[in-house]
């Protein structure tokens, strides 16, 4: 099937002539959009307040349900991946960003996915490198009177599920021609439209993530590297296995999520929380206690006390509770988790998340693949070097320029004046 792709800008030309008149809008009683628009479900409202690991920042209780360690507790060296294994390796990298250009009445939303691939080879081939980008749109309408009927035929809707969730995967696959019509919804837990708009944008950009899963070169072994946490926090479980379904068919690839915000964890507190043999291992004769725990509230504390440059921890199954349905409903894709402390200065520290089934199925393939994030890692410095490079191709500050002075432009033509905020 040929999805149907425009330049991202472009999907909302017609979108600007469907602002009304000033003076009808001046006259127009107050009122709300469409009802039959998708809107945010109070889960995904409650998922912009949880970390990127989906840790309930609000919650007093744990944030994870499973928490298990399958290796030797003894931190590990990780040693750069040898020639040999990198001789035909495909590193691949996924990242994502999102834009909004914000009105009281509206919000126009951009996002956007890259891949990009590394090919290594130890003979004299041509330098390979691949890279490819999806794009997707949005609209929050927050103020009924500001667009006219009209607006219907240039913008596509979403259908929502038992949960009153917007499934958005299979709609990103089919037509990203049109911007996808939603609406703000003030009866939700947050009131805020643009706590609405950073919800539908992230819920974009990490659909157009897992969209790129499906672009991975299945014919030469890679490790493919995607930002974030395995699973994301703002799309639903159900195009969460949708979209890490491909995954299952890889035979010479491995996926690892990275992300080098580590300050917002706090797997290995709940870890020393819940194991205390762990917690006398790693803290001999220190009076470690519970009480002690509970005043740690992030793994950058615990981190620099249990690992030296070039040592990551031991892997451990790691479920948070916002995604406990998704393990339920595909136990193989449990992720198994450990952090990795950098040999370069000043040190930086990664997370890595990795599917279980791939561990179980060739143990040794995921530590090479490991060391292969590792040595990118130091490459790269901030993140894995290909990850990097993904992340500079996301970028959609260009596109938000423009988008907003063509706003400017029609909603000046339309004597249309909205305050704005500083």
């Amino acid at each position: 099937m040929k999805i149907i792709e425009r330049n991202v800008v472009q999907t909302f030309d017609r979108v600007m002539e469907c602002f009304v008149d000033g003076e009808v809008y001046k006259r127009s009683p107050p009122t709300g959009p469409q009802e039959e628009l998708a809107t945010l479900s109070v889960e995904e409202l409650k998922a912009i307040q949880q970390t990127v690991y989906g840790e309930d920042l609000q919650a007093t209780g744990y944030s994870y349900s499973h928490i298990k360690i399958i290796e030797d507790p003894q931190p590990k060296p990780v040693e750069f991946p040898k020639i040999q294994d990198l001789e035909n390796l495909n590193v691949c990298g996924i990242d994502g960003s999102s834009q909004r250009v914000e009105r009281a009445t509206f919000y126009f939303i951009l996002a956007r996915a890259s891949i990009v691939e590394f090919r290594y080879s130890t003979v004299d081939l041509k330098p390979y490198f691949y890279n490819q980008t999806l794009d997707a749109s949005a609209i929050l309408w927050v103020d009924g009177n500001v667009f006219s009927d009209r607006l219907n035929l240039f913008t596509q809707s979403l259908k929502t599920d038992n949960h009153g969730r917007a499934n958005i995967l299979a709609p990103l696959a089919k037509d990203r021609s049109l911007p996808f019509l939603v609406k703000h919804d003030p009866t939700k837990i947050d009131k805020s439209p643009s706590s609405h708009a950073i919800g539908w944008a992230v819920k974009l950009q990490q659909g157009l993530e897992l969209e790129c899963l499906k672009k991975v070169p299945t014919d030469v072994p890679t490790v493919c590297i995607k930002d974030g946490p395995l699973f994301s926090t703002s799309v639903s479980p159900r195009d969460t296995l949708d979209g890490l379904y491909p995954i299952f068919a890889w035979n010479h690839h491995v996926l690892i999520a990275v992300s080098k915000r580590v300050k917002d964890s706090s797997l290995l507190v709940e870890a020393l929380q819940k194991n205390i043999p762990l917690r006398d291992f790693w803290f001999k004769d220190q009076n470690i206690n519970d009480q002690t725990l509970r005043l740690v509230s992030t793994d950058s504390i615990i981190l620099p006390r249990i690992l030296k440059p070039g040592y990551r921890t031991p892997l451990m199954e790691a479920l948070p509770v916002s995604r406990k349905a998704i393990v339920e409903d595909e136990p193989r894709l449990m992720p198994l988790s450990c952090y990795y402390l950098s040999r370069h200065r000043p040190h930086t520290y990664i997370r890595l998340e990795i599917p279980k089934f791939m561990y179980d199925k060739n143990a040794e393939q995921v530590e090479k693949a490991i060391s292969v994030v590792c040595w990118q890692h130091e490459l790269g410095h901030k993140a894995p070097l290909v990850q990097v490079a993904a992340d500079e191709r996301c970028q959609l500050q260009h596109e938000k320029t423009i988008l907003e002075r063509q706003t400017i432009s029609h909603l000046h033509k339309n004597n249309l004046h909205f305050p704005e905020d500083y």
